[in-house]
């Protein structure tokens, strides 16, 4: 049985591969058959999902390095007691718009898993890092592993347990809504209407709206 860090490795070797299987596939030109001077071009079969650019793939590819390189050192370091003190998140932290348009992966459930023909293995690969308990006992260790994890889950469509679900948000306490105040009625006693001046109100109202 491999360990979480030799899977987490395959996961993202077996990506890097259908990534690139992917992207050549995608860019090599249509064959073109003559018959005589008639061209026929080969025939392919629509994108059920809207195609990514190219450098949303290179991303990907950069992340996923970076996250087997991250998730190795921090399992080194639960291994030897080191490891650093996650940091509370900043309130009301707000990020610089990029001086230039930067290319970002889609936020979607199983983005890559269904755009990918190669992504069923890593996806196996996956669905075993989430049983092991060896998982859960480091991401509950070092909460540093579930930021890694999490995207990648998300990328393949695999859903979440428990234990690496971040919590939900509370939800900030809505302000009342001042009540507007209640038009009084015809027949309120506190009016003390005579009966034939109520019906002559409603009499009028029908007629004048």
């Amino acid at each position: 049985m491999l360990s979480i860090t030799a899977t987490v490795a395959t996961i993202v070797t077996l990506l890097h591969t259908a990534i690139g299987v992917f992207v050549a596939r995608e860019a090599r030109p249509r064959h073109i058959v003559w018959l005589g001077t008639q061209p026929f071009a080969e025939l392919r079969p629509p994108p059920r999902l809207p195609a990514l650019p190219q450098p949303v793939w290179a991303l990907f590819q950069q992340r996923l390095s970076r996250l087997a390189n991250r998730f190795q050192a921090l399992f080194d370091r639960w291994q030897s007691n080191t490891l650093p003190t996650p940091r509370a998140p900043r309130p009301g932290r707000t990020r610089r718009p990029a001086p230039h348009p930067t290319p970002r992966l889609p936020r979607a459930d199983g983005w890559a898993g269904r755009r990918l023909p190669g992504a069923g293995p890593p996806a196996s690969f996956l669905i075993s890092l989430l049983q092991n308990p060896q998982t859960q006992s480091f991401v509950q260790a070092a909460p540093q592993a579930g930021r890694l994890l999490r995207p990648l889950c998300r990328a393949l469509g695999q859903p979440q347990p428990d234990w690496l679900k971040l919590p939900p948000r509370p939800r900030p306490p809505r302000a009342a809504r001042p009540r507007a105040p209640r038009q009084p009625r015809l027949t309120d006693p506190d009016l003390r209407l005579q009966p034939y001046v109520i019906a002559a109100a409603r009499a009028s109202k029908k007629r004048y709206g």
